[in-house]
């Protein structure tokens, strides 16, 4: 038999995108992606079932740039006011003063609720909060009273416990008409009680007052209180401030929480407490100025009444004296000079209370007062000019005009801020009040169903590629003679009847009827089209054969040589030649089944000489198809095929029939198949579409070229009409009986 060029070697990969082999490779994993998109949307339909609906409330607030007190002062106030940034006043809200404040009036450091079953406990009491008995109390699901079901209720006005049971879980049992029992962390128990009675344990260490319980007697609840510190943290870390726009003055506060009620009042709190600080703030500036104001007043009265005493002395022993309008002049200019010089002090008061010396209103307060200086100081030199007659006068006209212009500002002012005071209102107003949520904010449910569905339909594609990706098992004829070199002899289609032929025998005992054989039960079948094909292919190749023996062969076990080997023969046999199929899988072979017969008195008997030819040969329903089934199972039949007597059978056969066809076992499994192969004249593979990686094709090519066999060619079993999901590997566990 000439040789032919067998590539055994591994084959580059192509990198190329074949979208129609993609498109290929969904539509015939369809169940895959439909399975794998069913089952993410069922774990977000769970997914929307099992989580808790988060509800979102939220309040705004417009800080204003003036505080106002009442209607109209809004001059006399600018004194203490001055522009609230909205980046300031987001801290505020947020700060341990305000949120505490709302953490101790609420006691939200104080918590109890009833204790659900695990996982499903609590959505089910949503659900039947959700009906129309939601008032009621629901039964125990599987006698399981020591849980809540929906309905159970439980206030608890105060709870006191030592510090370091802080932060630790105590449970509550529910009694008959309205007891109660306490139980520490680690269940023993520590009070018990009575709901609207103070109950306190022996040593006066815990506290508790339950003013409502609404319960199943034996149904428990978790009742824990936290630090103080943590509660203000977590709501700080939970509560979301913001600034609507850019420089708008509107902050929204807004608050995620599993409880919608306790949202509304959380919000309300927080900007009740705010509004009261910012009030709280700004009366107290007022304060801090007016007591600064009345300090100051006494002392500008005595300078007022001193500098008025010595004018009048002044007056009394030089008589009366006229100024010139100059002088007059001057002397006015040094009083406004003095005026404003004392409301510039007045102001960096107020505010050196709020900013640092470097902050951009100081230092502009500072240059004031610098340029007010320069001009006192000039004006102090133009009345040391005056003549010396007149100059003494001036002097105290001048100290009696300053500190009567100073004590009546500083009386003003003081006037303006008790009016201030009594009318101050903040800066800050509430425009939207916090409402009760009505609609969960999460999970969204529509969204999530839609996002479930999308991301299982994208799960789906991207499992059937990965399946793709480590199932490398050859789909493709062409791909074989292109990268091994041999012809494929034959594309056998997967047959729906056989299916249903093997699904019947299962339920009968084997060897009662010729239920597996496809060539008698459906000579019209797609399958045995193929194996015509064949047929007509073997005759040629024939001619060029040394015998007519044709080995059918394979790299590994379940690829359908049996079929292939039995079908083939009955075909042949169709065709009016005498056909001898031979068993000679001495392990696992089962062509004995296919035609409703025994394995006994077969090839192992025949080689050993226990079994005559004739009895070895067994007629089949066919006339021109017989059948040498295994025999009995031998324990070594590599010995058995070895011996010289298989040989002279086997020559002895083949000038008997015109074909004879040996059905061999898995070649990468055991040395059987080469020792039968080398005294075949035809040699073929059979391989099964999408089962073998082409590195598995290449072995079993070297394993025959090892042993100076040449096979003709490949028969390619089992091909669906759409190429199908792969599924292999290769590395095989091939027991026998």
């Amino acid at each position: 038999m000439p040789e032919q060029n067998i590539n055994t070697s591994p084959a580059p990969v192509e990198d190329e995108i074949d979208l129609v082999h993609m498109f290929t490779i969904l539509i015939n994993s369809k169940w895959l992606v439909v399975t794998v998109t069913l089952l993410v949307t069922f774990g977000a339909i769970a997914y929307i079932f099992l989580a808790t609906p988060i509800y979102r409330g939220d309040t705004l607030i417009q800080v204003e740039t003036k505080g106002s007190g009442i209607t109209g002062l809004d001059a006399l106030s600018s004194l203490v006011d001055t522009a609230s940034e909205a980046a300031t006043e987001i801290e505020i809200i947020k700060s341990r003063s305000v949120i505490g404040a709302t953490v101790d009036e609420l006691r939200l450091n104080l918590v109890a609720e009833p204790a659900y079953f695990p996982l499903l406990g609590r959505p089910l009491a949503r659900c039947w909060l959700a009906g129309p008995s939601g008032e009621s109390l629901h039964q125990p699901l599987l006698g399981l009273g020591s849980f809540a079901w929906g309905g159970e209720k439980i206030l608890v006005q105060r709870l006191a416990v030592p510090e370091f049971w802080e932060g630790e879980e105590l449970s509550l049992v529910a009694g008959e008409k309205g007891g109660f029992t306490l139980y520490s962390p680690d269940g023993s128990v520590v009070l018990t009680g009575k709901v609207g009675v103070t109950a306190s344990s022996e040593d006066n260490q815990v506290e508790i007052f339950v003013t409502l319980l609404k319960a199943r007697p034996g149904t428990g609840f978790r009742v824990f209180l936290l630090s103080r510190q943590k509660m203000v943290g977590a709501l700080q870390e939970n509560l979301m401030v913001a600034e609507q726009g850019k420089q708008t003055g509107i902050i929204e506060i807004s608050l995620e929480s599993p409880k919608p009620r306790e949202i509304t009042r959380v919000l309300q709190s927080i900007a009740t407490n705010y509004l009261r600080q910012d009030i709280e703030k700004r009366s107290a500036e007022a304060e801090k100025t007016l007591d600064f104001l009345n300090r100051q007043l006494p002392s500008l009265k005595a300078d007022l009444d001193a500098a008025e005493t010595r004018l009048k002395a002044y007056k009394s022993e030089k008589g009366s004296i006229d100024l010139s309008l100059e002088t007059q002049t001057i002397l006015d200019s040094y009083a406004d000079a003095e005026k404003q010089l004392s409301e510039l002090k007045l102001q960096q008061v107020g505010l050196a209370e709020k900013f640092t010396p470097s902050h951009p209103a100081m230092v502009t307060l500072r240059q004031q007062h610098q340029q007010l200086d320069d001009k006192l100081a000039e004006l102090n030199e133009q009345i040391k000019e005056m003549p010396v007659e007149i100059l003494e006068a001036v002097r105290l006209q001048r100290d009696v005009k300053v500190a009567n212009e100073l004590y009546i500002l500083l009386l003003n002012k003081a006037q303006e801020m008790k009016v201030v005071k009594a009318g101050t209102i903040g800066n800050v107003r509430i425009i939207d009040p916090p409402v009760l949520p009505d609609e969960a904010a999460k999970p969204k449910k529509e969204i999530v169903l839609v996002l479930g569905f999308l991301i299982g339909l994208l799960s789906g594609i991207f499992a059937a590629f990965i399946r793709q990706h480590f199932r490398s098992g050859v789909e493709d004829p062409n791909q074989i003679e292109k990268e091994i070199g041999l012809p494929v002899y034959a594309t056998i289609s997967h047959s729906k009847k056989q299916e249903e032929l093997e699904a019947l025998s299962r339920k009968k005992k084997k060897g009662t009827g010729t239920d597996l054989l496809l060539a008698m039960a459906d000579k019209d079948d797609i399958a045995l089209e193929s194996l015509r094909s064949l047929r007509t292919s073997l005759q040629f190749a024939m001619l060029d054969a040394p015998n007519n023996i044709v080995g059918l062969g394979g790299p590994a076990p379940a690829i359908g040589k049996s079929f292939v080997s039995a079908n083939l023969a009955a075909v042949m046999a169709d065709g009016g030649k005498r056909i001898l199929l031979i068993d000679g899988d001495m392990r696992k072979g089962h062509l004995h089944e296919y035609f409703g017969l025994n394995r006994t008195d077969g090839l192992s008997g025949l080689i050993s000489g226990r079994v005559t030819l004739d009895k070895a040969i067994h007629r089949t329903s066919h006339d021109l198809l017989d059948l040498v089934p295994t025999g009995v199972i031998p324990p070594n039949p590599s010995e058995l095929l070895i011996h010289e007597q298989f040989q002279k059978i086997l020559h002895e056969l083949a000038t008997s029939y015109d074909l004879v066809v040996v059905d061999t076992p898995p070649i990468l499994a055991v040395t059987d198949a080469t020792i039968i192969a080398r005294l075949c004249g035809l040699n073929f593979i059979i391989l099964k579409s999408g089962l073998h990686p082409m590195s598995e094709i290449q072995q079993a090519l070297k394993r025959y070229t090892q042993n100076n066999i040449h096979p003709n060619g490949f028969i390619f079993n089992d091909v669906p009409l759409r190429q199908p999901g792969y599924g292999y590997r290769y590395n095989y566990q091939y027991s026998y009986k």
